[in-house]
């Protein structure tokens, strides 16, 4: 692929890296060792960065000059320097999908005219890959959803969707991690924590990670809870071979 990003100055002191407006898992890899590049080389220079779908955000500290630092970007990036991102893992992420937890469900079923339980399957099915984070602390932006699943955000927004909430907007699945409202449709809830001073990196997914759903009755939801609660549950990850 021949998709190369545009560089930009973005505000007062940051540059946007761009490739090709598209959710796209080559575009959204190159995204990543881009920014694994920036801070590894230019430590020093940045503030932070900021992952999306097909952009990069870097924001710089006031001293450093934007074009000056655009030009480094730019040579260092044209080189053939070969980035290796990190082991990547796939979190098994336990959904529960009964209607009390699942207040769009019946909706999203109704519009695709299929039944609950094919929306369930559709969903469970597919690995998800973790784009980037963002709109709360630690939301995983999702692609891989099932095509037949893509349904319009909701036309008003609920002043109040509780965390772990599970939810479709267009063609994303994500996760609501903190209490808040949200415009998604919401068709089920995960009693883990994704983001909390408990968890390392406050993060429980990291961009690059990918997601399984699995199906869990409201009792087995219920066992979790507690079992968090208590400190005892520990959350399924596997280290993915490509």
């Amino acid at each position: 692929m021949n998709d190369h990003p545009t560089f930009e100055q973005f505000g007062e002191h940051g540059v946007l890296i761009s490739w090709p407006s598209k959710i796209d898992p080559w575009i959204n890899e190159e995204v990543l060792k881009m920014d694994a590049m920036v801070a590894s080389t230019f430590s020093e220079e940045i503030v932070e960065t900021v992952p999306a779908y097909h952009s990069l955000a870097v924001y710089l500290k006031t001293a450093v000059n934007v074009s000056e630092f655009i030009s480094k970007l730019q040579e260092r990036s044209s080189t053939s320097v070969k980035i290796v991102l990190g082991t990547t893992q796939i979190v098994t992420i336990p959904v529960c999908y009964d209607i009390e937890f699942a207040s769009d469900i019946k909706e999203v079923a109704s519009i695709h005219d299929i039944t609950v339980d094919e929306v369930i399957k559709m969903h469970t099915e597919p690995f998800y890959k973790v784009y980037f984070l963002g709109f709360l602390p630690g939301f995983p932006y999702l692609g891989g959803l099932n095509k037949k699943l893509s349904t319009p955000r909701k036309k008003t927004v609920r002043k109040f969707v509780e965390k772990g909430s599970v939810a479709i907007g267009g063609n994303q699945t994500g996760i609501y991690t903190i209490d808040s409202p949200g415009g998604w449709n919401i068709i089920g809830r995960s009693p883990l924590l994704f983001f909390s001073s408990s968890i390392g990196a406050n993060s429980l997914l990291s961009p690059g990670d990918f997601v399984k759903f699995r199906r869990v009755s409201l009792e087995e939801f219920n066992d979790i809870q507690r079992e968090i609660e208590s400190g005892n549950y520990k959350v399924q990850k596997e280290v993915r071979n490509d």
